[in-house]
Order: structure tokens, then sequence, then C-alpha cells
């Protein structure tokens, strides 16, 4: 049987790569991009078809009469930043928000309500001509033709590269001031950094495929450049001749924006797109938050509806996608939440090729809607049925008990069936663990010590909260074992074989609604 701890998963969307860049839907359809020629790599000799009143590449951007409003807290730097863009907003007539931009000192910006709210209140209204998306990206002079069929994050990459070499001559440059030059995120660490740091993680495999991708799509660009002398004219300055400069245009300068773009861009699930959403990215994430920004057709405006009741001055938050493991949030976004609840690992578990049941036992798991190999969350304070379910399955050589698998309770077949499959998890649980280095307390020593690089803390953070979900199951299926064992409890007698439920296994993980991998498929739609 096969039983591996595997990757990290998220929301069920992607970093949209190669998807083609797209526009919000409309009242009267969508903004579609016509082409009188188009090759492989996307769109050629591109011109815009408005179906909509989406408006683009307009330098003033102005919108709506309003001013938003500014809280003056936390660095100097910070507060200067927050300032000018609250001035800029305001002189593009931005509408007033029940919102206020603040300092919250090591948290960063954040918004904090400048009213009370009730639970369903629209606390953020931002008009869309107020946000950045692909069609900026395929109406941008400069950045249309390198970005041409590259996707939502590509495309905005590579316009935040550009508007960057343009410093305070960019229009966006108040907002711009407001990002960070580059993230915490384990894509721009060295080879060196991501094996010490990552070590024994299931986030270092990922890391390291994702900055082969990131550096492979470098590669491409470079070459689309060097290919036809005539392109390199394309990509270049809209009021020179001078060639895109290279301090801008390096590997490191494009993943580092690479990563700030996807701390900051926000998927709108309504019009399946990303998007840079001035203000309302200052949203920071909570992991029991259910409030998601997204895209209001009938109002043309992002839009943001607070999950809970909040009182005035309090920070509000979002989230950045329900069951959002630490290291997707790490390499996303650039940190780790010790106090995510959803944080997971992903036990990957199979059916034994060379049973003499296996086409039956497939049979089953077609009818519970299960694969082979199949993978399940693992929580710090919870544990899948189904998993104990499916190993049961697996390591059945009995067909007579076949009609007592169900998936949605947790009933032993037999207590030696019971046993092996316990040890078998604590077995792959036991040998993840050894892939580290260091126990618990040795990471929470760690972390005391104030010298440590911002890399280092993070990674230790990550390394932390991946042990204490693998001791706690451990934890857990020692107490399933023991009276399966004859082995004493605390208290002095033999625990009840279902006594745990209430505790560890009480809460039945619906594989149907188990996160999605969040950069699998990460080059296709």
């Amino acid at each position: 049987m096969e039983c591996v701890v595997g990757n990290t998963c998220s929301i069920p969307t992607n970093w949209g790569l190669l998807r083609p860049c797209s526009g919000f839907p409309t009242k009267n359809g969508v903004l579609k991009v016509c082409s009188s020629s188009c090759n492989g790599r996307g769109v050629n000799g591109a011109r815009l078809k408005m179906l909509g009143s989406r408006t683009v590449w307009n330098e003033g951007r102005r919108g709506l009469r309003g001013v938003a409003r500014c809280s003056m807290s936390g660095n100097s730097m910070q507060s200067m930043a927050l300032h000018q863009l609250s001035e800029w907003l305001s002189k593009q007539g931005f509408p007033t928000q029940d919102v206020i931009l603040t300092g919250f000192g090591e948290e960063g910006v954040g918004l904090a309500a400048g009213r009370d709210f009730k639970e369903g209140e629209v606390a953020l209204k931002i008009p869309e001509n107020y946000t950045v998306t692909g069609v900026d990206v395929v109406n941008h002079p400069v950045v249309a033709a390198p970005a041409a069929g590259r996707g939502d994050v590509i495309g905005l990459t590579l316009w935040l590269m550009y508007e960057r070499s343009l410093g305070e001559k960019s229009v966006w440059y108040p907002y711009l001031q407001t990002f960070p030059s580059t993230t915490l995120s384990p894509i721009l660490w060295t080879a060196e950094e991501q094996q010490k740091l990552l070590k024994g993680s299931p986030a270092l495999e990922e890391v390291q495929q994702r900055s082969a991708a990131l550096e492979g799509e470098y590669e491409d660009l470079q070459s689309y450049f060097t290919k036809d002398p005539q392109r390199v004219l394309v990509f270049c300055f809209s009021n020179s001749n001078q060639a895109f400069p290279q301090e801008y245009f390096s590997l490191e300068a494009f993943k580092s924006a690479f990563s700030v773009i996807l701390s900051r861009a926000v998927y709108l699930p309504s019009a399946d797109l990303f998007a840079l959403v001035p203000y309302a990215d200052a949203l920071n994430h909570r992991a029991d938050s259910q409030a998601y920004l997204d895209y209001s057709m009938e109002d043309q405006a992002v839009v943001f509806p607070v999950d809970r009741n909040y009182k005035e001055g309090e920070q509000v938050f979002t989230s950045y996608g329900r069951e959002r493991s630490n290291a997707d949030l790490l390499i996303t976004y650039g940190f780790v939440d010790e106090n995510n609840a959803m944080d997971y690992l992903d036990l990957e578990v199979g059916l034994v090729d060379g049973d003499r049941l296996l086409v039956l036992k497939q049979q089953i798991l077609q009818q519970a809607m299960l694969d082979s190999p199949q993978t399940f969350p693992l929580y710090l304070d919870r544990f899948p049925t189904q998993l104990l379910t499916y190993m049961r399955l697996s390591r059945l050589q009995d067909p007579a008990l076949f009609p007592k698998i169900v998936f949605d309770k947790d009933i032993m077949l037999d207590q030696a069936n019971e046993y092996e499959c316990l040890q078998l998890l604590m077995g792959e649980c036991r040998t993840k663990l050894g892939n580290y280095e260091g126990g618990v307390d040795d990471e929470i020593r760690l972390l005391k010590n104030k010298k440590i690089s911002q890399r280092e803390r993070v990674a230790a953070q990550l390394r932390l909260c991946e042990k204490k979900i693998l001791t706690s199951t451990m934890t857990a299926l020692r107490n399933r074992l023991a009276p399966i064992r004859g082995i004493p409890t605390k208290s002095g007698g033999l625990k009840d074989p279902n006594a745990d439920i209430n505790e560890m296994f009480d809460m039945v993980e619906q594989v149907a609604s188990a996160p999605k991998k969040f950069f699998d498929n990460m080059f296709k739609k």
C-alpha cells in the first residue's frame, strides 16, 4: 500500500499563468478581445470590442466622486505611504469608504471599521475603473505584446515591472509605493536556502517546482525579445527607443514582482479573474473569516460584505481562501498563520496492486466517488473518518466484511484490521516527522532567537506547525491503539475503542468538500 504525505492545497483557483487576460463581465455581456490574426502565443494585432461600460487604460482613471480616508499610525514610512495613497485616491475621485486604511504595527497595513457594521453589510465598494486587470494589460501600450496569451498573473507582473521602471512618472506611483519591494515567499530563496530551511516539509518540492516554472517563464520572455529584434522596440519606454532597462527585467526583478502580484492580486470568482484592487487589497487574512471580495455586475464594482458584526475601530478581516495550508500561505503570500485552524498536511493512500480483491475494492471506491491513490488532509485537531475507512478497505481480506464498509461513519471491522491500519498510519507519520531536523521544542527555541533572519523565522514557523500536526495525529493514533494492544490508559483502565471519536476523530471530513490543490495545473485554466 502506498502511503505518502503529499503536497499542500488550497482554494480551487490557480496562479493563472497561462490563462488569457480577461476583463469584467458587464450587464450587456463581456469585454472581448478580437483579433485579425492569432497564433499559439496569443493575440496579435488585438483590438478591443467594448460590450459594456468598462473603462480601459485611462490615465486619469477618474470615476465616482468622493474621498478615501486614512488613519495615520505605524512607522513614519508606512504612514507617509498611506497618506499619499489617500491623497492620490481623493484626487482620482475615489468614493468614500466606510473602512479606514490603518497601520497595525507588525501586522502592517489593514482596514479598520469606520463605523459599526452588521453581518452582511457591504463595507467596501470599489468601482471597477479603479482596478487593474487583464484589460489594462491588453490595452497597455508597452506591456500588451509580451503579455499576450500569458495569463492574468504574468500579465500583471509585467505591468508592475514596467510601472515601477517609470518611478514617479507612473500614474500609479502612489499606489505602487504601498507595495512591498518583495515578499518572504520561498520561490525567491536560493536553492540552498530552500533545501536547508524547508528540509522535511512537503512544501520543498512544491517550491522547487514553482521556482523552476517561473524561471522557465522568464527564459521564454527573454527569447521572445531576442528572436526578433523588432520585438525589442515593443517593450520599451513610450517616448523613446530605449529598450526596457535590464535592471527592471532581470530574473530577480521578475521573480520579486511576481511574488508581489501573488500577494496583492485578488481573485474575483464572479468575474473569474485576478485583479489589483487599490484600498481593498489592504484587507488582512484571518483563517476563520468567511468574508470575500468579489465582483458585483449590478454595481459594476468590487464589493466586500462583512461576515460578522464589527465595532468602529476594529480591524476588518477577509479570507484569502478557506482551507489554505500554511505552506500555501507562505508560498503565495509570504507569511505563516500560526493560529490557522485550517492548516493541514496531505496524506496519500492507495490500494495494493497485487491484492486478489483489488477489482471489488475499486468498485467500492468508485461508488464512494474515491480514487486510488486518494489524498486526505490531516489537521491539528481532527482526522478524516473517510481515511480510516479507506485504510480498512485497503487492508481487508475477508469479503464477508465488505457490507460493513461505510465512509460516513467510523465503524471498526475487526481488531486485527484496525491494528494494522493504525500501525501503518503511525509509521507513516513517524517517517515524515523523521525527515525534519529536530523536534517541536527545537523549533520553539529557535523562534525565541531574535537574531534569526525573516526567512529563517517563517520557515521555522512552517516547520513547527507541520510537526505539531504530525505529533498530534500520532498521539491520537496511540490513544486509538491502546485498547487494541491492551495498554492501560492514564486513568488506569482500558479505553473503549471508539471513546476518542469525541476527540481527535469526532469530525467527519467530507472528501467532496476537501480542498483542491492550489498549485495543480498551475499552467492551465
